[in-house]
C-alpha cells in the first residue's frame, strides 16, 4: 500500500511538472506571440503604402497649340511666338507606375503568429497608387523661346501620358503582379526589420466568407 502511495505522489508530481511546464511555453509562446504582432504592425505602419510591383513606360506625345487671335491687347511679339513659331509641341516622356497595398490600416486581428514562426495576414484588394514622370522630358517645338501657351501645353501632354501609363499598366495586368508580389516583399520587409518568421501567408479580404 505504501509503495501504491509513493507511486501515485509521484506520479502527481510528474504530473504537475509537465503541467508547470506546459503552462510556461504557453505563457512563453503567447509573449513571443504579442511581441511579433506588436513589431509588424509597427512596420506595416511605418510602410503605409507597400508597393508591390513597379512598370516602366515612355510616351511621345505630339500637340498642336492654338493659334492666337488678332485682337487689340496681344502684343506683336506674343502673336509671332504663339502664332507662327510655337505651334505644336512634341513630348517624349519616361514613366513609373506604382501599385501595391495601403497597409496602414491593417488591424491586430488581421495579423496571426502561430508558433512556429508562419505569418499569416489579411489584406484587400491591390491599388494603384501613382505614376512618376521621371527622366529627361523632351519638349520640341518651332521656337526659342517658351511662352504661357506652350508651358499649360506640356502640362497637359504630361498629364496625359501619366494617365496612358496609368491605363496600359492595368492592362498588362499590374494588379495581379501587385497580388503576386505581395507575399515575398512582406517577407523581405520583416526580415530586414529583424523580426524572425517563418514564412508569411497572404489571406484576400474577397475569399473570406
Amino acid at each position: 500500500m505504501k509503495r501504491l502511495i509513493k507511486y501515485l505522489v509521484a506520479l502527481l508530481i510528474v504530473l504537475v511538472c509537465v503541467y508547470s511546464f506546459w503552462l510556461w511555453l504557453q505563457y512563453k509562446w503567447a509573449t513571443v506571440i504579442k511581441h511579433t504582432t506588436a513589431s509588424i504592425m509597427t512596420e506595416l505602419a511605418k510602410v503605409d503604402k507597400l508597393e508591390t510591383v513597379t512598370k516602366t513606360f515612355t510616351k511621345t506625345l505630339e500637340g498642336e497649340q492654338q493659334l492666337a487671335s488678332l485682337i487689340p491687347g496681344i502684343g506683336v511679339n506674343q502673336i509671332i511666338g504663339s502664332a507662327l513659331f510655337k505651334d505644336k509641341m512634341v513630348l517624349d516622356v519616361k514613366g513609373i507606375v506604382r501599385a501595391g497595398y495601403m497597409v496602414n490600416d491593417v488591424v491586430t486581428w488581421a495579423i496571426k503568429v502561430s508558433n512556429d514562426g508562419t505569418i499569416t495576414i489579411i489584406l484587400g484588394e491591390p491599388e494603384v497608387f501613382w505614376v512618376t514622370l521621371t527622366g529627361t522630358t523632351k519638349s520640341t517645338t518651332l521656337g526659342d523661346i517658351a511662352t504661357p501657351e506652350d508651358i499649360a501645353m506640356e502640362t497637359q501632354l504630361r498629364t496625359k501620358a501619366g494617365e496612358m501609363m496609368i491605363q496600359e499598366a492595368l492592362s498588362g495586368n499590374i494588379l495581379q503582379d501587385a497580388k503576386d508580389n505581395a507575399q515575398t516583399t512582406l517577407q523581405n520587409l520583416f526580415l530586414k526589420a529583424g523580426i524572425q518568421i517563418k514564412e508569411v501567408i497572404i489571406k484576400w479580404t474577397g475569399d473570406i466568407q
